[in-house]
């Protein structure tokens, strides 16, 4: 049985990752590893408040949510791609939809942040889209990452782990010259899709399931 390897941002376990991976491949062996696993909470802590440039949205095993820099991030990430390697993994997926520079792996790496735009480009008509960044920090560099790609971008927050923030955002998304809307953020899932299609009347990009898709082409051929 082949193995795919899930690296999070975070910590696991992550069950809604694994659930959607194992519907689309049912067949496939996953391994499922986190950038903070085994991490003590106050050193996560203070990679926090260290700052730094490109604050992304963690999820800890407690639930609970701390913003990292990517910068701080990558040699952890890649620590956890080497891993997957050496247990028998032949590519890997990075959870995270931001504008991630290739990690320093053994294996190959499907970046959401690469897939998702190629997709919305290919589908897309107008260019212009609505995006849903999980925190204030990534807004800019989301921001200016579609936009690098041809779109004309209007933005709003909502963390995967507020409801109530997912309802404000669809407001500012209920703009009816937006031709897809897309939750740039891996932590969202579908029902955060069909929610959100719901309340803002326009169609909706999960990358989380879109690109559990796109894997389970890539593994079964």
């Amino acid at each position: 049985m082949a193995l795919l390897g899930i690296i999070v941002l975070g910590q696991t376990p992550r069950p809604d990752l694994e659930a959607i991976y194992n519907t689309y491949l049912p067949d496939t062996q996953l391994s499922v590893m986190g950038a903070l696993d085994g991490m003590p909470i106050s050193d996560i802590d203070r990679m926090a408040n260290a700052g730094g440039d490109y604050p992304l949205l963690v999820i800890l095993a407690d639930g609970t949510t701390r913003e990292i820099s990517l910068y701080r991030l990558l040699p952890l990430l890649e620590k956890q791609a080497a891993a997957l390697a050496k247990a028998g993994a032949k590519s890997a997926v990075l959870m995270c939809a931001g504008d991630f520079p290739d990690l320093g792996s053994p294996i190959p790496i499907i970046y959401p942040g690469r897939v998702v735009p190629a997709v919305v480009s290919a589908i897309s008509g107008t260019q212009r889209i609505g995006i849903i960044t999980p925190n204030p920090g990534q807004m800019k560099p989301a921001t200016q990452h579609w936009r690098q790609k041809g779109f004309t971008v209007k933005a709003a927050v909502a963390s995967p782990r507020d409801p109530a923030a997912l309802e404000s955002a669809a407001g500012v998304m209920r703009d009816s010259t937006l031709e897809l809307v897309i939750l740039d953020c891996m932590g969202f899932g579908p029902e955060a899709g069909r929610r959100l299609r719901r309340l803002c009347g326009r169609p909706v990009i999960c990358p989380q399931s879109l690109v559990a898709r796109v894997t389970a082409e890539m593994m079964d051929s």
